[in-house]
């Protein structure tokens, strides 16, 4: 288990594979979010980062829940673009079907069918993204954002229990959020700028 998580949720990211790849914001339910989100936890100048997963919880039509999960130390075959990370998700989705057990559908990718609650008790101090957060952030452990859409009242029953950190009033991008979060963590762990 990875020190540094991010779980994003995605309240309309489609759970069944008929979609186009050139249309991630509309027909895969802003599936374009969830993808950056991946580039931007993933991602560092000249490779991956071993210490990251993402955990992806497609909430939308027709076979809701199904989580994806990103692990860094496994991964192959991920590209710092939408489209292929998308892609990756697609062909996983094609593969998974309506399988009921966790399956690795690509290196470091598996799809599973569970949803916000069964993810939060599988990951290390989980702490919700919220503008209106006091906590601040010290350590490594499990960021939860969402896509463009607030969280639903089932999530706020699971969600306002955990303690709650604030990048600022403004209320920023999931990916732009997780840069963000990378920076000061990285900064603690190496002593210096570069990541």
């Amino acid at each position: 288990m990875a020190k540094r998580n991010f779980v994003i949720i995605g309240h309309r990211a489609r759970t069944d594979a008929d979609w186009k790849l050139d249309d991630l914001c509309g027909g895969a339910g802003r599936l374009d979010i969830l993808v950056r989100c991946v580039t931007a936890s993933l991602w560092k100048s000249h490779g991956i980062r071993k210490e990251t997963e993402v955990w992806l919880i497609l909430n939308g039509p027709p076979n809701a829940p199904i989580t994806v999960h990103f692990s860094g130390k496994n991964i192959r075959y991920l590209n710092p673009d939408e489209r292929s990370t998308a892609a990756l998700i697609r062909n996983g989705l094609i593969k998974y079907k309506n399988e009921y057990n966790i399956m690795e559908t690509s290196p470091g990718i598996t799809m599973e069918r569970i949803g916000l609650e069964e993810v939060l008790t599988k990951l290390p101090s989980p702490l919700l993204l919220s503008e209106n957060g006091e906590d601040k952030m010290t350590n490594d452990g499990t960021f939860i954002l969402g896509d463009d859409k607030d969280p639903t009242e089932e999530e706020m029953e699971i969600l306002e229990k955990l303690p709650k950190i604030s990048l600022g009033k403004e209320s920023l991008l999931s990916s732009a959020c997780i840069t963000l979060i990378h920076h000061p963590l990285d900064f603690k762990k190496h002593g210096s700028h570069n990541s």
